[in-house]
C-alpha cells in the first residue's frame, strides 16, 4: 500500500491501525455529507496536469459522532495537504479500488478530525491537490472492454487538443466519499453514484478554471455551471454549481470558436466552422415542431467539440460534449432533440428527465423518416429490456426496481422511453403534449404529479399502467395469439375474431394489425396479465396474417406474435 506521512510516525501508526481494524473503529465513508466545495483549479494542457486547492464542508448526518472524514480523488491526483482552522491534520493516503472513476480506483484520505464533529454538525477542510488527468479506460478494459472501444466511452482527459473532464462517474477531480463498487457487479456502480447525488442535493460549488498563464493563448474555457460574477484573473473563468441527481460538474477547454446562435451556442475549433453551422441549423429546425412537446427553452444550449473523433456523446443539463464530425443528418437530430428536451424540461426523476429526452429523440426520427424508423428507433432499446426482463418476486421488490425507485440506467432510459411513447399512443399528441408542458418539477411532490397531469388533460384513467410500467417493475408483457377466426358477413366483408393471451407480467394497451393485400387494418386492445382480450377487425378481403405488436410496446417474446391465416376452402 502507498502512505503519504504528514505526522510524526507514531501517530500515523496509530492512524492506521484505528483505520484497519475493526469495524468499531473504521471510517464510516457514507457519514459525512458534501455540502459545500469552493475550489480554485489550474489546467495545464502541455503536461496533462490539473491542480486544486480550496476548501470542502462536511455535515455529519449520521446518529453518531464522526472521528474521521474520508475524501477521494481520481488515482492520478495526489492529496498534498490537508487542514483543518488553518492547522495541518494526520492523514493517511492510500489507492482504493472502486470503478466510479475512470481510471478504476481513487486516491483516498483517511483524515483524524481535532475533535469527534457531532450530528449535524459541520466541519470545514482546506484542501490542496494536484497531479495529471489523461486518456483512461482501466475500469473498462479490466472487465474485457476493447481498448479502442473503452475509449470511445471513458474519453475525458486533459491534452493539447483539448480538454473535457466530466465529474463523478468519469473523473473524480473534486473529493466524494463512497464505497468501492465494481462494473463487474451488475449496476453497483449506477446505484452508488445515484444514492450519492441524492445525498448531496442542494449542495453548492463555487470553482474556478485557470489555463496554466504559458498556455492561455487562445484557449477557451467551458463549463455547464452557471458563470459566476467573481472577479477572477483574465486566464480563468468561474462557475457556480447547485448539485442535484441529475448533473455532474464539468469543465472542458480548447482552442474554441463560439458560434453564437438564439438559444444555442456551439463552440467547435476552426477546421470545424462548417460542422458547428450545419448543427446549429438542425438545432433550429428542429424547435419549432419538438417545441410544441417541451415549450420553450428554458436555458441556452451549450454544444462543445470533443476532439476525440467517434467519442460517445454525454450530456448533463443544458451542456452536450460530442463530435460534431456526426456521420449524417440522422444523427445531429439525435443529438439536438435530446439538447433541446434537456434545456426545456428538468426533473430530478430520471425517467422523467432522461426518458423524455429520448423520446424527443424518437419523435424527431419518427417525424424526418417515417413512423417504421421511429419503431426501429423503439427496438433497438426494446432488445437490452427484453433479455434483462426479471420480473419481480413480490410486491415490495416490484416496488423498489420500479421507474420511480431505480438506479438502472437501462430502465430509466429505454423503459421510460417505451413509456412515453405508449403513453402517446393511448390518450394522443395534443393531451401527452400538453401535460408535459405544465409540468413544474418545483411542484412535483408526489410520484403520482405526472399521472394525474396526464389524467386531467386525457380524462382517462390511467392507475393501471402506471401501477404496472412506473410505480411497480411487473415485468414485461408478452403477448400470444390463441387463435383468429375468420368469417365472411354480409356485404361480401370479413369479420376476424382474434384472441390475445399475455403470458407476461405487466398489462399493456397493444395494437392487433390484420394484413391484407395492400394494407393493414389496425386495433387496440388492453390485455390484462395473465388473461387473454379478444380483438374484431372488419376487412374487405380475408386477411393473410394477424400480428400483435408493432415494435411499439417492449415484450419478453416476440416469437409468437403472429398467425398465418390459410385461405379459404374452395
Amino acid at each position: 500500500m502507498r502512505f503519504i506521512l504528514r505526522t510524526n510516525y507514531l501517530a500515523t501508526l496509530i492512524l492506521f491501525l484505528a483505520v484497519c481494524c475493526g469495524s468499531a473503529y473504521a471510517a464510516d465513508r457514507t457519514a459525512l455529507a458534501f455540502t459545500r466545495y469552493e475550489l480554485q483549479a489550474t489546467i495545464t494542457p502541455s503536461a496533462q496536469a490539473f491542480s486544486a486547492k480550496g476548501s470542502v464542508t462536511l455535515r455529519n448526518d449520521s446518529a453518531a459522532p464522526q472521528k474521521y472524514a474520508v475524501l477521494q480523488i481520481s488515482s492520478t491526483l495526489d492529496w498534498r495537504h490537508i487542514m483543518v482552522a488553518g492547522e495541518e491534520v494526520q492523514f493517511l493516503s492510500d489507492v482504493y479500488t472502486t470503478d466510479i472513476d475512470h481510471t478504476g480506483a481513487v486516491n483516498e484520505a483517511t483524515i483524524t478530525l481535532p475533535k469527534p464533529l457531532d450530528p449535524k454538525q459541520s466541519v470545514t477542510l482546506n484542501v490542496e491537490y494536484g497531479g495529471s488527468i489523461p486518456a483512461d479506460a482501466k475500469r473498462l478494459t479490466r472487465i474485457g472492454t476493447p481498448e479502442s472501444d473503452a475509449l470511445r466511452t471513458d474519453w475525458d482527459q486533459i491534452s493539447v487538443s483539448g480538454t473535457a473532464v466530466r465529474g463523478l462517474g468519469f473523473v473524480t477531480w473534486y473529493p466524494v466519499s463512497i464505497d468501492a463498487a465494481s462494473l463487474s457487479d451488475g449496476n453497483a456502480v449506477f446505484a452508488a453514484l445515484a444514492d450519492w447525488r441524492r445525498k448531496q442535493d442542494g449542495a453548492e460549488m463555487h470553482a474556478s478554471f485557470c489555463i496554466s498563464p504559458k498556455e492561455a493563448g487562445g484557449q477557451v474555457i467551458v463549463s455547464n455551471g452557471t458563470e459566476s460574477s467573481a472577479k477572477v484573473d483574465s486566464d480563468c473563468r468561474a462557475y457556480d454549481f447547485r448539485f442535484d441527481p441529475m448533473t455532474v460538474p464539468i469543465f472542458a477547454a480548447g482552442n474554441f470558436q463560439a458560434l453564437q446562435r438564439e438559444t444555442l451556442t456551439v463552440y467547435h475549433t476552426p477546421d470545424d466552422t462548417t460542422a458547428a453551422q450545419t448543427y446549429a441549423v438542425e438545432y433550429e429546425r428542429l424547435e419549432p415542431a419538438l417545441g410544441a412537446w417541451v415549450g420553450r427553452s428554458k436555458q441556452r444550449a451549450l454544444y462543445v467539440d470533443l476532439m476525440a473523433r467517434g467519442a460517445a456523446p454525454y450530456e448533463s443539463g443544458s451542456l452536450m460534449l460530442a463530435p460534431l464530425s456526426q456521420p449524417d443528418n440522422t444523427a445531429r437530430d439525435l443529438s439536438a432533440s435530446y439538447q433541446l428536451s434537456q434545456v426545456s424540461i428538468h426533473s430530478f426523476r430520471p425517467w422523467i428527465d432522461l426518458g423524455l429526452a429520448h423520446f424527443m429523440q424518437f419523435l424527431s426520427l419518427e417525424r424526418e423518416l417515417g413512423r417504421s424508423n421511429g419503431i426501429k428507433y423503439l427496438q433497438q432499446y426494446g432488445a437490452p429490456l427484453s433479455s434483462n426482463d426479471k420480473r419481480a418476486a413480490d410486491d415490495s421488490t416490484a416496488a423498489a426496481q420500479s421507474l420511480i425507485n431505480t438506479d438502472d440506467e437501462l430502465f430509466y432510459r429505454a423503459k421510460a422511453l417505451f413509456v412515453w411513447s405508449m403513453l402517446r399512443d393511448m390518450v394522443g399528441d395534443q393531451a401527452l403534449s400538453s401535460a408535459i408542458q405544465s409540468y413544474r418539477e418545483q411542484d412535483d411532490h408526489d410520484a403520482s404529479y405526472m399521472q394525474k397531469l396526464i389524467e386531467s388533460r386525457s380524462k382517462k384513467d390511467l392507475s393501471w399502467f402506471f401501477n404496472d410500467w412506473v410505480y411497480r417493475d411487473r415485468g414485461l408483457p408478452d403477448f400470444h395469439i390463441v387463435s383468429a377466426y375468420p368469417r365472411q358477413i354480409l356485404g361480401g366483408q370479413w369479420l376476424v375474431t382474434i384472441t390475445i393471451e399475455n403470458l407476461g407480467g405487466a398489462a399493456a394497451e397493444v395494437p392487433v394489425m390484420a394484413e391484407v393485400p395492400g394494407g393493414e387494418r389496425t386495433v387496440r386492445l388492453l390485455v390484462k396479465p395473465g388473461e387473454k382480450a379478444i380483438a374484431r377487425i372488419n376487412t374487405q378481403q380475408i386477411p393473410t396474417e394477424i400480428v400483435v405488436n408493432d415494435g411499439s410496446v417492449p415484450e419478453n417474446d416476440l416469437t409468437n406474435n403472429s398467425f398465418k391465416i390459410p385461405p379459404p376452402a374452395k
